[in-house]
């Protein structure tokens, strides 16, 4: 029974420690019911032992993390069954059919009428034409189907993924994507990590981001980017690299600067356009091309920095 209403998880000044060494401080946030949350972010920022907290795998040095109504750690019996998890590592039976692994799954979780469930989930996730085949000879992203579709048989409220399309090719990925967005509209509440910020902007409703173990901001993919900016990049000379500089710092509506081995990417906020520093640009600097864009996630990081820490 899942209660959208309430957050599926709560942590509360959450500080976890592992041989004096801190790997999680003093986080505190509710990821809401029935919707996608990503953490988004590089690797050593914490991702995966935020996941791993979420069901009970780290012993808490100070604060409460909540799980759909109940206290973590200990993780109960009654608890694991609302939960599928899906981590890095597969962990799939390799010579064994993608159909084997999944009743073999079923029966673990002692699931009524597991047939009937094993060729519900192969549907779900297009997998029936590959339930005779052995696992040792699908594709990963045909590998990630199956630990998604394993982590799904027992109708889990929620579902953790750590980094969902790791390793697959841009169709497998966009599958993958359309498989959680049409879970979420059942009312499966989901948790991320990833290191990709396309895919925040295509599932996520909200976005925690961590550094260094420590929750840095809580907020909409789209507001993540926003405060990155728009990027144009500029091709261009070192001599004019310096030149341009000093003429568009301090410029209202630049965000920020940053060199490139090209020449410079300039961070826009909105206030000004990209064709107003092209045509400032042009009247100084001998410029080779340009281009706009959208900021990636190692340049939402770099603006990020930018907070207090």
């Amino acid at each position: 029974m899942k209660h959208p209403e309430h957050p599926a998880v709560s942590f509360k000044q959450v500080t976890v420690q592992i041989r004096k060494h801190t790997i999680l401080e003093d986080i505190s946030i509710d990821l809401a019911s029935g919707e996608i949350t990503g953490i988004p972010g590089p690797n050593g920022a914490g991702k995966t032992n935020f996941l791993s907290a979420i069901i009970g795998l780290r012993t808490l040095s100070h604060g409460t993390i909540t799980v759909l109504g109940e206290n973590v750690p200990p993780c109960s019996a009654a608890l694991r069954q609302r939960v599928g998890i899906v981590f890095q590592e597969t962990s799939l039976y390799d010579e064994l059919t993608t159909v084997e692994n999944l009743r073999f799954a079923a029966s673990l979780y002692s699931i009524p009428e597991p047939a009937k469930r094993v060729d519900a989930v192969l549907s779900l996730l297009d997998l029936s034409a590959r339930a005779s085949q052995r696992v040792n000879t699908l594709s990963g992203g045909f590998r990630r189907r199956v630990a998604i579709a394993r982590a799904l048989l027992h109708s889990p409220d929620l579902l953790i993924i750590d980094e969902p399309t790791l390793g697959v090719d841009v169709e497998a990925r966009h599958a993958i994507w359309a498989h959680l967005q049409l879970l979420k509209s059942t009312g499966t509440t989901i948790v991320v990590s990833t290191n990709y910020l396309d895919e925040c902007l295509a599932l996520c409703n909200s976005v925690a981001v961590l550094r260094a173990g420590k929750l840095v901001v809580s907020s909409t993919p789209e507001a993540l980017v926003a405060r990155a900016g728009s990027c144009l990049d500029i091709e261009c000379s070192l001599e004019s690299v310096k030149d341009l500089r000093r003429l568009l710092e301090g410029t209202e509506g630049i965000l920020r600067i940053e060199s490139t081995d090209a020449g410079l990417s300039i961070f826009l906020s909105g206030l000004i356009s990209a064709d107003q520093i092209v045509r400032t640009a042009l009247q100084s600097a001998t410029i080779q091309g340009f281009r706009t864009r959208g900021a990636d996630l190692a340049e939402v990081f770099n603006a990020l920095d930018a907070l207090p820490k």
